[in-house]
């Protein structure tokens, strides 16, 4: 018995759209945009997922991807890495949506700091105020 001539040549794929780089590359590349100059990034992702430092290299490196749950913890932690994968799953809405609950978060946070500054400086003309009109 023989085994059948068909499937043994590889198809032509002149024409076709080229690759999308893969799983392990993407998580590489946002990991090293995100962490970019951070002399602790191996440990810093090590905490975040509870991944090995060796594991952790490898996906450094684009060797290996994160598995499901290593991938939560990264895409909970890294705006680079979340922004990448839903980028490669042409996912543009959910990205708007990440960049605008990140910008009311700064607001808000700069509110509360502007009403602390605020509440000082009531705080001081309130002192001076009485002393200025207590004379007169």
């Amino acid at each position: 018995m023989s085994f059948p001539d068909s499937g043994n040549v590889f198809p032509n794929w002149h024409g076709r759209k080229p690759r999308k780089p893969s799983f392990a590359k993407l998580v590489s590349t946002a990991l090293r945009a995100s962490l970019r100059g951070q002399s602790s990034s191996i440990k810093t992702v090590a905490l975040w997922t509870g991944a090995n430092e060796r594991t952790v290299k490898n996906w450094f490196a684009g060797d290996r991807a994160p598995s499901g749950d290593h991938f939560l913890g990264l895409a909970a932690n890294s705006p680079a890495v979340l922004a990448a994968f839903l980028a490669a799953i042409q996912r543009n809405d959910c990205l708007v949506m990440a960049d605008i609950e990140e910008a009311r978060s700064k607001v808000a946070a700069a509110l509360v700091a502007l009403d602390a500054v605020r509440a000082v400086q009531m705080e001081g003309t309130a002192e001076v105020t009485p002393s200025v009109h207590g004379g007169a």
